[in-house]
């Protein structure tokens, strides 16, 4: 697997809204901020890049490339964001009090084979999150993007699920 068999050779839609909504911001917020969101998604396979490095170098160059394909993500989700009127911070929302993103979210799992498992989950998890989005924005230009984006994590876990066959194969 080379270093660019994580990016999809699909481009994305533009990070437009139809008009500024506080409510689809917030909901989108959990996305880029949350504890499954981007921004851990970016941490995690980051810090799993740099642990592999040594022993598992293709499996790092592909975390690496994951990782910032995650970064776009979060870019993405950032202007979508900021376009529909909310602060792209590194916050969600829960009953009205503010939950700040922490590197808490990031799980210290050094045991590859164990690590790409919680990264099936947590792309899985992402996917749910997204269609869930889908399901309660009712903007077509954030779907779309959405849609694309889920197409990415679908991705991920093709490749994780490649990488933890070859783990399996020689145990």
């Amino acid at each position: 697997m080379g270093h660019n068999d994580c990016v999809l050779n699909i481009p994305y839609p533009p990070a437009d809204v139809k008009e500024k909504n506080l409510y689809y911001a917030r909901l989108l917020l959990n996305n880029y901020a949350g504890q499954n969101g981007e921004m851990t998604a970016i941490t995690q396979y980051l810090y799993q890049h740099l642990i592999s490095e040594e022993c598992y170098g293709e499996l790092s160059d592909s975390l690496e490339c994951i990782s910032i394909v995650e970064m776009r993500h979060l870019e993405m989700l950032g202007e979508l964001i900021t376009k529909l009127g909310g602060a792209p911070l590194f916050r969600t929302q829960n009953r009205g009090r503010n939950i700040y993103w922490s590197g808490k979210f990031v799980a210290e799992i050094q045991n590859p084979r164990k690590f790409l498992i919680k990264n099936i989950e947590a792309e899985n998890v992402a996917i749910r999150d997204y269609k869930m989005r889908i399901c309660q924005i009712s903007d077509p230009m954030i779907q779309n993007l959405l849609e694309r984006i889920i197409r990415d994590e679908e991705h991920h876990i093709t490749i994780f699920k490649r990488y933890l066959a070859e783990f399996e194969k020689s145990e």
